[in-house]
């Protein structure tokens, strides 16, 4: 059994692998790890049973927690992507090493799935829409605020303007405040990533796949037509697809 890891800004997400297929995917609070100590997942002793245990993160400090749990449940191995692991496809960007670990093995699992010209949407704290050409290599993106974020931050930047959760709203124009900031985060995203999405395509000169993944995929694909696929476990899927391919990399021929 093998275990993949998705360290990110809010949440961290655990896939367990066996025989090469995902059997099940569990997720923890980043903010609470160090009282929840993995006891939300349904079983914590997953991490004793691992054989190998195979990390992608983005938030350092939860990561140092992550290790440090690790270290004291688990004899397995720990790899890390970019760092034990090579990543292993072609990155076409100004600082290759610059490149979040969460976009490049996205962008793997996704060529995996594809094998041809794919755009991912990856709709979670932050919003990044990244480009994939024919031969599998990545070729970089775009990075904008998530749902909340964008929510978050009229709260922060104002006085006045309350915090709200984000739903689809009833209507475009608000009759008060909260249905205001609704609307226009709601629909600016929507509207935001779909353009994104054709100024994509009329860059890349062809008509890629477009898959989402992330917390809020579905809510972006039921308004967006270009968006095919929700792969919710892309990332979980990537990490371990990294994880075996620099293995066959290091097998001799």
């Amino acid at each position: 059994m093998r275990l993949a890891i998705d360290i990110g800004n809010t949440n961290i997400h655990i896939g367990v692998f066996e025989e090469d297929y995902l059997q099940s995917a569990h997720t923890v609070s980043s903010g609470h790890l160090l009282q929840s100590n993995f006891t939300e997942t349904p079983d914590p002793a997953i991490f004793s049973r691992a054989q190998a245990i195979i990390l992608a993160s983005v938030n350092p400090s939860a990561e140092a927690s992550v290790l440090e749990y690790l270290g004291k449940h688990s004899r397995a191995p720990v790899y890390r992507i970019g760092k034990e692991i090579p990543v292993p496809i072609p990155i076409l960007t100004e600082s290759p090493e610059m490149v979040g670990v969460d976009r490049l093995v996205n962008a793997i699992a996704a060529f995996e799935k594809t094998k041809t010209w794919t755009i991912v949407v990856d709709a979670g704290t932050a919003i990044t829409i990244d480009g994939i050409n024919e031969k599998g290599a990545f070729l970089g993106g775009i990075i904008a605020p998530g749902l909340e974020t964008s929510s978050k931050a009229l709260h922060h930047a104002t006085a006045l303007l309350p915090l709200i959760p984000i739903h689809k709203p009833k209507n475009i124009v608000g009759k008060n405040t909260e249905e205001a900031i609704q609307s226009g985060v709601y629909w600016g995203t929507i509207g935001m990533v779909s353009h994104l999405i054709d100024m994509m395509r009329y860059e890349m000169k062809t008509q890629p796949a477009v898959i989402a993944t992330g917390g809020n995929a579905a809510l972006l694909a039921q308004e967006i037509p270009a968006i095919a696929t929700i792969l919710p476990h892309l990332t979980l899927e990537g990490i371990h697809l990294a994880y075996k391919m620099n293995l066959a990399l290091q097998q001799p021929h």
